[in-house]
């Protein structure tokens, strides 16, 4: 799990990868990160977020592709 700041977090639970509020509990995305293309529009999902910041975006971003690096190296 990784904290995006104040309010969001990103978690791999089983095979999903999902972004949420860390109150709420609200999903901006969920994607499984062994798939290239549920991966990449993943990415597409945080980028057109509103409510994250441009830092948390960052994050974001930075951490799905760690998941997914992680997911498909043997």
């Amino acid at each position: 799990m990784a904290s995006l700041g104040e309010d969001w977090l990103i978690q791999q639970i089983g095979g999903e990868v999902i972004l949420f509020h860390r109150y709420t509990e609200e999903e901006v995305v969920k994607f499984k990160p062994n798939n290239p293309d549920a991966a990449a529009k993943a990415q597409k999902v945080i980028h057109d977020d509103r409510r994250l910041t441009d830092e948390e975006k960052c994050f974001a971003h930075f951490w799905s592709g760690y998941f997914y690096a992680h997911s498909v190296s043997v």
